[in-house]
């Protein structure tokens, strides 16, 4: 199991099936496993590989003004993003993987938002944060699999969790619609991102 600043061994307890829930996530079988303690309120993933295999990679901040204009610029034209026309772009943070590997967390919000007009970044489902994910040289929209072909509003929230190595690879996960809890991982190996994995309704 791995956290932001946290790993742990993980011990299969019991399985038991989710067939009865009122909450379908399409998931049919969950596992519980036994852990040492974790941080409070983590966003935690199961990885099937030994313990000393997984490290967490650090992701360091840094700033480029250039960088944040473009992505900028991208959002407000993009029109994958499904982004209202009066869309105002508050904030955008920029985050170092590696030398070659380049994220970007972009804050939203409507012009009427209070929050935003307070200089408040939104902080989750009560004032829900948006944040469409890029990276690269081609500012690779990482939700699109998430996204509605609507108008993508509050459908946007969400962040990046944390980036870790398996096996020589470089893995990133990120929660999007976070009011629905979905989680991605994208596998940033390569030239262009991939997505490996996609869960609706959350771990």
């Amino acid at each position: 199991m791995l956290a932001k600043g946290w790993k742990s061994s993980a011990l299969k307890k019991e399985e038991f099936s989710n067939k009865g829930d009122d909450f379908q996530n399409g998931v049919e079988t969950s596992t519980r496993l036994q852990v040492t303690a974790p941080p409070k309120d983590a966003i935690m993933l199961a990885v099937l590989a030994d313990a000393q295999t997984v490290t967490e990679l650090p992701l360091e901040e840094v700033q480029d003004e250039a960088i944040v204009g473009r992505v900028g610029e991208y959002i407000k034209n993009a029109k994958g993003l499904n982004l209202p026309p009066d869309i105002r772009v508050l904030k955008t943070r920029l985050l170092r993987l590696s030398s070659t590997i380049l994220l970007s967390e972009t804050f939203l919000a409507r012009p009427d938002d209070v929050a935003a007009l307070k200089k408040q970044l939104p902080t989750g489902c009560g004032e829900c944060e948006n944040v469409p994910l890029l990276v690269g040289k081609d500012l690779e929209d990482l939700f699109k699999d998430a996204r509605s072909t609507n108008v993508n509003m509050e459908s946007t929230c969400g962040g990046i969790d944390l980036a870790f190595a398996v096996s020589g690879r470089t893995y990133l996960l990120s929660h999007a619609l976070i009011c629905e809890s979905d989680s991605l991982i994208h596998d940033l190996s390569e030239a262009k991102p991939r997505l490996v994995f996609k869960l609706v309704g959350g771990f």
